[in-house]
C-alpha cells in the first residue's frame, strides 16, 4: 500500500495528523529562517542635509558673485576712461546687468552649485578635510566652465583658432570676475564643508556607538 501511495501520491488525501505535522515543519522551518537572517543595517545618510546646504552655498555664490561685479563695475567708473561724462549710479548699473545676463555669470553660478551639490553628496558622512581637498575640483572645474562661458558669449565658433586663443588668455582666463568666481568657488566649499562634516559627525558618532553596543552583546 505505501508503494503504492508513493508511485501515485494524487490519490491519496494525508490524514489530519499528517497535515498538522507537516504545517508545523514548516512554521519550524520558517521561524529558524526569519531568526537566523541578519537584519538589513541601514546607516544613517547625511545627503539631504548635505545637498541642501550645498544649494545654499550656490545661493551665497551668486550673490557674492553679482556684489562683485557691481565693485568691479564701480571700479571701472573711477578709474576707466571710459566712464567720462557718465553718472556713477547708471554706468555701474548698466555694466553689471550686463554682466549678470551674460552666460559667465548664470552658467558659471549654475555649474558651481551643481559641482557642489554632487561633492555634498559623495562626501555624506565624511569628514572636513574630504571638502578642503576635493573644493580643489570644484574651484578647477568651476574655473574652466567660467572660461568656456567666456567662449560662449563672444561666439568663439564664429572667430578664428588664433583669435580665440587669444582672446582666452588675455581677455577670459585671468579677467578679474573670472578669478573671483574661482577664489569663491575655492572658499565657500570649505566653509559650508565644515557645517556640513560638523552634521555628520553626529551620525559617524551615533554609528559608532551601535557597533560598539553590537560588539557588547
Amino acid at each position: 500500500m505505501s508503494d503504492v501511495a508513493q508511485e501515485h501520491p494524487e490519490f491519496f488525501k494525508p490524514t489530519p495528523e499528517e497535515e498538522a505535522a507537516r504545517g508545523a515543519g514548516f512554521a519550524a522551518v520558517a521561524a529558524g529562517t526569519s531568526e537566523d537572517s541578519p537584519a538589513v543595517d541601514t546607516k544613517p545618510s547625511n545627503r539631504t542635509t548635505a545637498a541642501l546646504v550645498a544649494l545654499l552655498g550656490g545661493a551665497i555664490f551668486a550673490v557674492l558673485y553679482a556684489l562683485a561685479a557691481w565693485g568691479y563695475s564701480a571700479a571701472a567708473w573711477l578709474y576707466g576712461s571710459s566712464s567720462e561724462g557718465t553718472e556713477a549710479a547708471a554706468f555701474i548699473q548698466e555694466r553689471s546687468v550686463s554682466f549678470l545676463l551674460t552666460p559667465v555669470y548664470w552658467l558659471t553660478v549654475f555649474a558651481f552649485t551643481l559641482y557642489f551639490v554632487l561633492l555634498a553628496i559623495l562626501v555624506n558622512t565624511g569628514h572636513w578635510r574630504s571638502f578642503v581637498l576635493w573644493g580643489l575640483l570644484v574651484a578647477v572645474l568651476t574655473y574652466a566652465t567660467a572660461i568656456g562661458a567666456g567662449l560662449l558669449t563672444v561666439r568663439a565658433w564664429t572667430l578664428t583658432y588664433s583669435e580665440a586663443i587669444e582672446f582666452m588668455w588675455r581677455g577670459i582666463a585671468f579677467n578679474p570676475l573670472v578669478l573671483v568666481a574661482v577664489v569663491l568657488s575655492r572658499e565657500i566649499p570649505i566653509w559650508l564643508g565644515g557645517w556640513i562634516a560638523l552634521k555628520a559627525r553626529k551620525y559617524r558618532d551615533a554609528d559608532q556607538a551601535s557597533a560598539t553596543e553590537e560588539i557588547a552583546v
